[in-house]
């Protein structure tokens, strides 16, 4: 799940110059957009998301989400289609709330700790595998005389989260 959220970091300003020709100010913009987003979901949907649907429910909502903005992003040719998309791909971040919750109410009091330094390691080892995969699928596809598909980790992106759901549906 979490080596699936490294495309956006990873690649997005590369993205929008590529697939959209957007300027450092448009990439801002975006991700402005992104960031305001996320935050309104985080903080006004998340509670009361998990209330209607529970923990479980609510995590693969936002899974399901996410690979449904990893799709739109991997095969859209529009800037302004993914700017308006933008808010509704941040409703993929209800994830990450009911995850955390999910992991703590499982773990006993006495192993809390042990399970966020576990989190934190497998989060760190995220962030290092995340990008280079992501910038080395995106640079096979935008790359000189070969298939051009710069929404190629997004893809990529989207089979790793399938993946993801099926393997915690099926726990």
């Amino acid at each position: 799940y979490a080596l699936t959220l490294t495309v956006y970091p990873a690649v997005w300003s590369y993205y929008g110059k590529a697939a959209f020709g957007w300027s450092a100010g448009w990439i801002g913009i975006s991700l402005a957009i992104y960031g305001i987003s996320l935050a309104l979901v985080q903080s006004l949907l998340v509670a009361p998301s998990i209330r209607m649907f529970g923990e479980k429910r609510v995590f693969i909502i936002g899974m399901c989400i996410e690979v449904g903005a990893f799709i739109f992003l991997g095969l859209t040719t529009s800037g302004l289609l993914t700017l308006l998309m933008t808010p509704i791909t941040a409703l993929g971040g209800i994830a990450g709330p009911a995850l955390q919750s999910l992991q703590s109410r499982r773990a006993p009091a006495d192993q809390q700790g042990e399970l966020q330094g576990v989190l934190t390691i497998l989060n760190a080892l995220t962030m290092i595998l995340g990008p280079l995969m992501m910038t080395w699928i995106f640079g096979a596809f935008t790359a000189p005389g070969g298939i051009f598909l710069p929404g190629a980790p997004f893809l990529f992106a989207a089979v790793l989260m399938v993946a993801a759901v099926i393997v915690f549906v099926a726990t």
